[in-house]
């Protein structure tokens, strides 16, 4: 840039490829300089920095005892003192009778010109800008730092260059004080005198204020960085954002009470928290992202819910994942039933409330209420569930009204929806249709007979029981189906898992949810015959089981099932009824060793292809969650924040 560029002072457009006119102001007040270290920094500024070639008009606040003599490769007019505020009322005066800008730099910083090209940009894409300052790097780490929300530094890290990238172009917010700020002409000239203060930061805070009340906002650049030294003299984030002495402070609240305002506005800026999850998307080299597994919403309890979790946990402890450190998040009583910390020692533990910043959250589960929602969302960039069925909706009774708006709003605004079968799939979409930008995926759980299945429980002698399963939900049809086969068969012991007791002879009753896995093994491999009479189910993982300890398995007609035995070659064998009539058939030619029609097995794979396990699960999910990161859209992010904070979640 050279002074012939910046004849035209009106010379604002966004465009422009230089920055106008503007004159310097810097504050050296508190630092611990003698004088040849502050001649060699105001030399860098005008030498190095390039200030020389655009401003003649520069104006120093020098520490106590010091002076500041004009040099002759200096151009232009200096002027210095130790008085900070009656300083930058003269700038102001002069640089509003000259109609130009004024830089102001507090601290021993050096913001190259280029990055005033950045800031001037920023102030003149809008009238109504008044003031713009850049972000700020830390020399050592190359870090940003973050915004000081209510005035505290914040817990979360620095920001990486790249997350930073990632930000929109500009950024508006309150006034906020920083070391480094472009006042544009217009507010320059419109500031007015200093009043009771005395330093140059609580002269520009009152300035700041001055210039918000006119309708002047303040403009963040987030692609003009200035490092600072490294090995600053002061604290970092103080450097950055200097904060008023606290009489300071009070004499401008007298005057502008609604300036505390300002910090509960930028602490509300969306925007804070995307930078934070931004950065945990793309920390630092050498640093692994961090994914959140959601296992809130495992019970003490054995379930078809837990399997898929610990299945889940089972294949990520045979994955290399060295790019993702994985958190589990469960609760403190189902961590201990479920030996998890035990288990699996190489996965990082937590219970209780969310905390801290991740690039992905994972939900193995579908979420149940919209509170559940808000808090991944929160936490982390992308947020990804794992559809398993959508029965508790289409039951109606398992579960309250909220389940429909919350699957409601995934379907609208997750950035990724998992389903463990195209059954699940099918029935989803069409009950809460999914927007084109939310990411999609089939990811069977494990149909390999390994994972399902115990070498030792198989050798076991078969024994003379049928096996029932199900639960007291009328879907699972339990109790009528084990009425009718009681009936049919009144010679037959029956083994039922998951019913109530109730009266009828030859049934032996075992209860639910605290039985061991190798229990409900125990009694897989040595029935004659199982069945399996829900109507309804995502998954079916004990008919897998049963299937991998080569049992005879009846289930009721669905395309579900014809869709697990074409990914799947297990050796048992899967015989459908629909209704009572094929069921009783059915069973009967199984304990009489009859033929039977079994629905035919991996038709769906391909030669040499093996069926998902666990470890491939793990994969797929894994793989799933890196393709909805890499498809992050910040608009759709900040719509998800935007529809959450107006529904006060």
């Amino acid at each position: 840039m050279n002074s012939e560029s910046m004849t035209d002072p009106d010379s604002t457009a966004a465009d422009s490829l230089t920055a106008g006119p503007y004159d310097l102001l810097i504050d050296m007040s508190a630092c611990a300089l003698d004088q040849a270290k502050l001649d060699r920094h105001v030399a860098k500024l005008l030498k190095y920095c390039g200030f020389a070639d655009v401003v003649d008009r520069l104006s120093v606040v020098l520490p106590p005892s010091l002076k500041l003599q004009p040099r002759p490769e200096w151009p232009g007019v200096l002027r210095s003192s130790a008085d900070g505020a009656g300083l930058f009322d003269l700038a102001v005066e002069e640089a509003t009778v000259r109609r130009r800008a004024l830089l102001v730099v507090i601290g021993p910083l050096l913001p190259s010109n280029e990055v005033l090209l950045h800031l001037w940009r920023a102030v003149h894409s809008d009238p109504l800008l008044g003031v713009a300052q850049p972000r700020f790097a830390d020399a050592r780490t190359d870090g940003i730092f973050p915004f000081p929300y209510s005035g505290e530094v914040p817990s979360h890290g620095l920001t990486s260059k790249r997350a930073l990238a990632e930000l929109p172009e500009i950024a508006i917010t309150a006034e906020l004080l920083s070391s480094c700020l472009l006042l544009r002409r217009e507010v320059v000239a419109a500031l007015g005198p200093s009043g009771p203060f005395r330093s140059l930061p609580g002269a520009l805070a009152l300035g700041l204020c001055r210039a918000r009340r006119k309708g002047y906002r303040n403009v963040v650049s987030n692609r003009a960085v200035v490092v600072l030294p490294a090995d600053p003299s002061e604290e970092a984030q103080r450097l950055v954002y200097p904060k008023l002495e606290s009489a300071d402070m009070t004499t401008l609240l007298d005057m502008y009470p609604d300036h505390a305002r300002a910090g509960a506005e930028i602490e509300r800026r969306a925007s804070r928290r995307l930078e934070q999850l931004l950065a945990a998307a793309h920390p630092p080299a050498l640093q692994s992202r961090r994914l959140l597994l959601d296992f809130r919403g495992m019970s003490a309890i054995h379930n078809g819910t837990s399997q898929v979790m610990l299945g889940l946990l089972d294949g990520l402890s045979s994955v290399e994942h060295p790019s993702w450190e994985v958190v589990v998040q469960s609760q403190s009583e189902a961590a201990r039933f479920h030996g998890l910390a035990e288990r699996y020692p190489g996965l990082v533990h937590a219970h209780g409330d969310i905390a801290g910043a991740y690039a992905a959250a994972l939900m193995p589960n579908q979420p149940w209420a919209l509170e559940t929602v808000a808090q991944l969302h929160r936490h982390a960039l992308v947020n990804i569930f794992n559809i398993l069925d959508t029965i508790a909706w289409d039951v109606l009774y398992a579960v309250d009204l909220r389940v429909e708006e919350t699957w409601r709003f995934i379907a609208a605004h997750a950035d990724g929806l998992a389903y463990i079968s195209s059954f699940s799939r099918q029935r989803f979409q069409p009950r809460f249709p999914v927007k084109p930008c939310v990411q999609e995926r089939v990811i069977h759980l494990s149909l390999d007979g390994n994972d399902h299945s115990d070498p030792a429980v198989g050798a076991q002698a078969p024994l003379d029981h049928v096996l029932l399963f199900g639960n007291d939900y009328d879907h699972k049809d339990l109790v009528p189906t084990l009425q009718v086969l009681s009936d049919a068969f009144p010679l037959q012991k029956f083994m039922v898992l998951g019913a109530a007791s109730c009266a009828l002879p030859r049934v032996e009753y075992v209860p639910s949810g605290q039985v061991s896995g190798d229990e409900v093994h125990r009694l897989i491999a040595t029935a004659q015959a199982v069945v399996f009479p829900s109507h309804y189910e995502g998954f079916g993982l004990p008919v897998v089981e049963s299937l991998a300890y080569g049992r005879s398995v009846l289930v009721r007609k669905s395309a579900l099932w014809d869709e697990i035995a074409a990914h799947s070659c297990l050796p048992g064998r899967m015989i459908e009824f629909d209704d009572t009539v094929s069921l009783v058939e059915g069973l009967g030619r199984v304990l009489a060793g009859l033929p039977v029609s079994e629905l035919s097995c991996a038709t769906a794979l391909a030669d040499g292809v093996r069926p998902p396990n666990w470890h491939s699960y793990a994969l797929d999910l894994l793989d799933f969650v890196e393709e909805c990161l890499h498809r992050t859209d910040i608009a759709r992010w900040t719509e998800r924040e935007h529809t959450l904070t107006w529904m006060k979640l």
